[in-house]
């Protein structure tokens, strides 16, 4: 029954940071992750450049800024999803 509930967890957090720590009844770190998820979702769309500069090939300024909020958001999202799983196998 572990073995399911862990799928179950690691699909949810799969959906959006959290919600895996959240179904494992584990409030706190899906807070946690729910917040680093939508923040940094948030501060990623707020930096994309306008879309009709990218369509006339232009090479928009601060990307490396945009790539890092980029890669902190997929760390949490992986993050989530292996630490939802691993809880839910734990029984925690």
């Amino acid at each position: 029954m572990r073995s399911r509930k862990a799928t179950v967890a690691l699909m949810l957090s799969a959906i959006f940071p959290g919600l895996g720590q959240f179904y494992n009844h584990d409030y706190a770190k899906g807070a946690v992750f729910l917040a680093c998820g939508v923040v940094l979702g948030w501060v990623s769309s707020e930096m994309l450049p306008p879309l009709d500069s990218v369509i006339a090939g232009q090479v928009p300024e601060g990307l490396g800024p945009l790539l890092t909020i980029t890669i902190l958001f997929l760390v949490c999202y992986a993050y989530s999803m292996v630490d939802a799983y691993r809880s839910a196998n734990r029984g925690e």
